[in-house]
């Protein structure tokens, strides 16, 4: 895993809501080659499985079906393409910084879930920052600070089928392009070299990913349009998640 040597955030992780049908989502992208990571329950009562790749990673998250929804933040999403989560060396520290700087957040979470590591049975730790108030309306973001990094970037699990290993690129659509590119540009501390803009099109150039916000006007607020994921950070794209992937679930 890429460590964060750069003031900018590196991206973490896409979370995808699967709802109570995450094994149906599991198995519709191990039938397009992927590997996923076994079933997890967080100290929060949800589970998840992992897609993991080079330097970010696929979150599968939802809950066993027919239980209550413990975790309230996720309860109504859609499912579908969800949540961006950056990284974060210091939670604390971006927790202090975000509030400077106007943004309605809530205190740093503590998280964990099971893992197993060399055969052995593992606890995957860290912390987030999340907004009390969405920063972009209708996508959530947060903060994520991983304690036992180890654990999640395991090497047998980078290995996949159909060989995609990098996440390379990630579309917003947005009915204000300029208002979205100003704040993810603050959250994210983007200098003016990473920011390159267009009529139509803002891109953000993070250390580990392109993040392109596309003007779409008769939105009423920003979504996650699509994923693009590559088999080196150098080849053209040859698998795109959006919305149709999710449809007949």
């Amino acid at each position: 895993m890429n460590q964060n040597h750069h003031k900018e955030y590196p991206f973490d992780h896409l979370v995808v809501i699967g709802r109570d049908k995450l094994e149906v989502l599991v198995q519709k992208f191990s039938a397009q080659g992927f590997q996923l990571t076994p079933i997890a329950r967080h100290n929060l009562g949800s589970i998840n499985q992992l897609i993991m790749l080079d330097s970010a990673y696929i979150e599968l998250l939802g809950w066993e079906p027919d239980k209550p929804v413990q975790r309230a933040e996720i309860a109504n999403q859609a499912l579908g393409l969800d949540a961006l989560v950056f990284r974060t060396n210091d939670a604390q520290k971006t927790y202090q910084q975000l509030l400077e700087s106007g943004f309605s957040v809530n205190p740093v979470q503590d998280l964990s879930r099971e893992s197993e590591f060399l055969g052995k049975s593992a606890l995957v730790q860290f912390k987030t920052v999340r907004f009390s108030k969405q920063p972009i309306p209708g996508i959530r973001i947060y903060f994520c600070e991983h304690l036992t990094s180890e654990y999640v970037w395991q090497e047998k699990w980078l290995q996949h089928p159909n060989q995609f290993s990098h996440l390379q690129k990630m579309t917003i659509a947005s009915p204000d392009i300029d208002g979205n590119s100003k704040l993810l540009s603050q959250l994210l501390n983007l200098s003016e070299e990473h920011i390159i803009t267009k009529e139509e099109s803002i891109k953000l150039i993070l250390p580990n990913i392109e993040l392109n916000i596309q003007k779409v006007a008769h939105l009423n607020e920003a979504e996650i349009l699509n994923v693009q994921v590559a088999k080196t950070s150098l080849d053209p794209v040859d698998f795109i998640i959006d919305s149709h992937f999710f449809q007949n679930l």
